[in-house]
């Protein structure tokens, strides 16, 4: 048996302080961590670069691409590069990109009958942000037990800061089921509509916001530590969930 381990990017972004050397380094250390710690870890790189990741040969960006067992790369995508083009706003177009690049990941993973076999012999899935290591305080019995079957796996819920909403479920490392994963494409489909139509009437939601609105309590199991640290890319203040 196996775990998954999505790992979201963006390597060649205009998004954040970090440039694309930085990325690649602090990613493929990303890589290391999930294999250190989480049991027999397949890693999956979703990568939402712009397209000039496709011409990076450096031993950087050629050492990370080597250490992942699958590279997904949605840079050719006219979505991705819509945003990476026109969307100056850091908040709107991390989050869109990040739910969307997502999405397209999902959804070819449907569409592959070997990556989906590869889903559905999984014990676990998880998603970890790029840059970020999994550390030490990492519990993988916390994510996999029988109180956890068929569900989502979060750090415990934190207070809103958006108005009209009442809480936010940190997305750096969360996990859920194998069965869960066509209801997970659901998920963040019905999250990035909501978030295009957020954003056209001039109003703001994040992922993190999102999660906790789409996501029902009895789905839900919250700890109050993942095992997770590392650097935001707005200004480098280090986070330890």
């Amino acid at each position: 048996m196996s775990n998954i381990v999505f790992i979201t990017s963006a390597i060649h972004t205009n998004y954040g302080i970090y440039n694309k050397t930085e990325r690649a380094k602090q990613t493929y250390e990303t890589v290391l961590s999930a294999k250190k710690y989480i049991p027999d870890a397949v890693t999956i790189l979703v990568d939402n670069s712009k397209p000039e990741v496709q011409q990076d040969d450096s031993v950087e960006f050629n050492q990370l691409i080597d250490e992942v067992d699958y590279y997904i790369y949605n840079s050719d995508d006219t979505d991705m590069q819509y945003f990476h083009n026109n969307i100056t706003n850091y908040d709107i177009g991390k989050n869109t990109m990040e739910v969307m690049g997502m999405l397209k990941a999902l959804q070819f993973i449907q569409s592959d009958e070997d990556l989906a076999k590869l889903i559905g012999d999984a014990d676990r899935i998880f998603k970890l942000s790029g840059r970020y290591q999994v550390t030490d305080q990492f519990k993988y019995d916390d994510f996999n037990n029988k109180k956890t079957q068929g569900k989502y796996v979060f750090k415990q819920r934190q207070p809103a800061w958006i108005k009209g909403l009442d809480a936010l479920l940190q997305t750096r490392l969360y996990s859920f089921s194998p069965e869960q994963f066509d209801g997970t494409v659901d998920l963040f489909q019905q999250i990035f509509d909501n978030m295009i139509q957020t954003f056209n009437r001039k109003s703001y939601i994040d992922v993190e916001h999102s999660m906790a609105l789409y996501l029902d309590d009895n789905e839900l199991v919250e700890l109050e530590t993942v095992g997770l640290q590392g650097n935001i890319a707005p200004n480098g203040m280090m986070v330890i969930d």
